[in-house]
């Protein structure tokens, strides 16, 4: 599954490939104000997963 997080407003973007990459990506972009953390589907479709993740942004 691929994880686009979107940050600095909406202006910077970064794909993670699956969750572990996704967290490593989320310790990375620490200092960063992410806006939204989305499941990229096969198909396009996307979904928003910030609520699943909201508590790895804090530590």
């Amino acid at each position: 599954m691929r994880y686009r997080i979107e940050y600095a407003d909406g202006r910077c973007c970064n794909y993670a490939n699956g969750r572990n990459d996704l967290l490593e990506w989320l310790k990375l972009l620490r200092d960063e104000k992410i806006t939204d953390i989305r499941k990229v589907y096969k198909s396009g479709a996307t979904d928003s997963v910030m609520e699943t993740y909201k508590s790895y942004l804090n530590k």
